[in-house]
Order: structure tokens, then sequence, then C-alpha cells
């Protein structure tokens, strides 16, 4: 980057006080020597596409989006990508020449991590998502691209799930009755928790998973806290866990490289602050 200029960027959701975004990013505006700053804007729902003109209008060069505004946003913005259009969500907005420009790269954090983490997880079985937002959507596209036989979907309300399977499912996708969660259990080789249950301030995931094969792992999509309820109980029963902090520093870094055109690290001083921020 040739001109010293002041690169304005930054995170929309509501409540927004979880976020580490900010820690993030921050992190690899100092390590890249990219003149910036990144921060949070809580946007309450019925403000999403005020919100929207006004950081166009203040300069900024982009902005993630978190919940619940990742669909929302949608019909607010210019052009949507393709991969992006597909899902039905928007984690990352681009501003070029004044014009917004929505992505998702919630897809490659969410594979990436899992990948990372439970390197030998069973492709072979099915898996259960738990939730049907755009987090949900994410982690579907994700297994799509692997050789797992179906992708089961529970979430609390039916309809959302439904259309989450007939969007993008691919024939892939089943839809299984909120009641029925804990039967899926058994059987699958992930089960993700997709949804703020478990997030500081939210209730916990109410879900057994006594049923869950010895090596079912257990992917929760929350880092604050860390080692959500749900983590705690597949750790109780010995089983492989996952937790939400690589899919959120991955997915950052996919929208970095498309702000900057830089591919940022998950280095020791980046895990290092945020599991302190997280304490």
């Amino acid at each position: 980057m040739s001109e010293r200029k002041e690169y304005r960027s930054g995170v929309i959701g509501w409540p927004i006080g979880h976020s580490l975004s900010p820690v993030i990013h921050t992190h690899w505006f100092d390590q890249y020597k990219v003149a910036g700053q990144y921060n949070p804007y809580g946007v309450e729902p019925d403000q999403l596409k005020t919100a929207v003109d006004k950081l166009v209008l203040e300069g900024l060069c982009g902005w993630n989006v978190t919940v619940p505004h990742k669909e929302a946003i949608m019909p607010y913005l210019d052009k949507i990508a393709p991969m992006a259009k597909k899902l039905g969500a928007v984690n990352t907005v681009v501003v070029k020449d004044g014009q917004t420009i929505g992505f998702n790269t919630d897809i490659t954090g969410f594979k990436k991590q899992l990948d990372q983490s439970a390197p030998r997880w069973r492709q072979e079985k099915p898996v259960l998502i738990v939730g049907a937002g755009g987090a949900a959507r994410a982690a579907v596209a994700a297994f799509l691209t692997t050789s797992v036989p179906f992708i089961m979907v529970a979430n609390r309300t039916r309809a959302t799930a439904e259309k989450l399977a007939a969007d993008i499912g691919q024939g892939r996708v089943t839809v299984v009755d909120w009641d029925d969660r804990n039967t899926a259990v058994a059987g699958a080789g992930v089960v993700v928790n997709t949804t703020s249950l478990g997030m500081a301030g939210q209730p916990p995931l109410n879900i057994d998973l006594s049923s869950a094969e010895t090596d079912t792992v257990i992917y929760d999509i929350v880092y604050k806290p860390l080692m959500t309820d749900f983590l705690k109980q597949g750790q109780d029963l010995g089983l492989p866990i996952v937790d939400g902090l690589g899919m959120l520093v991955y997915q950052a870094a996919g929208a970095f490289k498309l702000w900057f055109d830089i591919d940022p690290e998950y280095d020791a001083g980046l895990k290092k602050r945020l599991e302190k921020e997280i304490k």
C-alpha cells in the first residue's frame, strides 16, 4: 500500500459487547503495519438500513456482520457475491467505489477450524446441526463439500430449517423435529451448535449428548465463554470437542484478505491475546 491511508472497518451486531473481532483485527493491523482502526457498532435490528448508509458515508472500507444481521442486511447492499447469495447470509461487507458488496467467509472459517481441531472426524457418518440461521447455512455449505452421507438440521422453528434445506440442501439435508434432537445425536459424526444458546448472557443449549458415539465430535461456534455447557457435557463424556475461537479467527482472516489483500496468520500471540480476553 503505497499511500499512507487510514483504513476504517468494524463489526455490526446486536448486542455487540461479546465480539472479539476488534482484538483480532487490531492485532493484524499492528502486525502487517496497516494504518487503520476496527470498531464495534451496536446496531438494533430496526436501525440496520440507517447504519449501512451511515457506515458508507463515514468512509469505512468494509465491516463484518454478526448476529442478528447476517440475513437481514442483504436487501440493503448493492451487490452480493455468489456464495453469499446462495447461502442467504452475509458476514463481510466490502465498500468499493461507494458500492457495498456482501461476502460470506464463515464457510471456510467453520471448515478450517473443524479440520485443524479434529482432523480425524468421521466423514462417512451423518452430522447434526442445531440451528438454522446464517451460521447454520455456512456449516451446511461446508459439510456439502465433504463426503458426509446427509446433514440433519434441528431448529426450534421447523419452517426455518425446511427453508434452509430447500434453499441450499442439494437433497442432502434432513430436517429433524426439535423434540427429536436428542435422538438424532446417536450415530452423528459431528454435532454442531450454530445458535447463540450458551453464549454469555444467553440460556444454555438444552441437548442430551449421552447417546453420542465415542468419537463423535462436539463443535460449538460460540466462543464467549470458550468452554460452554454444551462443550463441557461433551468433554465429560470423553468426546472430542471443538470450540468456536478458531472459526472466528479464520472467518476474520477471510475478511481481512478481502479488504487488504493480505492473508493474516493465526499465530501464538493472537491466540494468547484472545484467550486473555475471554478469561
